[in-house]
């Protein structure tokens, strides 16, 4: 004969600390390999983004010189990157991670040439007609 033991009204449900642990070991695992990858693809687009204010810095330059029909850069060179000299701009563009810009004769060696760097480490410079990319 079979005994019955009465069930109890309320079963006990959940998750056991095993399958807890696995939960946590897998999204630790996911966390680990997807953290290097966004950092890299912040620093990629950061350095993408200087990239282009080095060149719209240095197009602006150019038009500078034109309007003030210079014969070279060196008075453009002097004033620097800033509002006052560079009046194409509202605002000065800003490095998004944290560099400043900056204006130096280019590859010439005098002011017939110029190029435009940035302070940050790894985003460079921009010389035009050097620079094609």
């Amino acid at each position: 004969m079979k005994r019955a033991y009465p069930q109890s009204k309320y079963r006990q449900t959940g998750f056991t600390l095993i399958e807890l642990l696995v939960v946590m070991l897998i999204l630790s695992i996911l966390m680990a390999i997807s953290t290097p990858l966004s950092l890299q693809a912040v620093a990629d687009s950061q350095r993408k983004s200087c990239r282009s204010n080095l060149q719209t810095i240095g197009n602006a330059v150019q038009s500078a010189r034109v309007r003030a029909n210079a014969t070279n850069y060196g008075s453009l060179i002097a004033g620097g990157v800033t509002a006052a000299s560079l009046t194409d701009f509202q605002n000065i563009p800003v490095c998004s991670a944290g560099g400043v810009y900056s204006l130096s004769a280019g590859h010439s060696g005098d002011s017939s040439t110029f190029k435009v760097s940035c302070s940050y480490a790894g985003h460079g410079t921009f010389e035009p007609g050097e620079d094609a990319r």
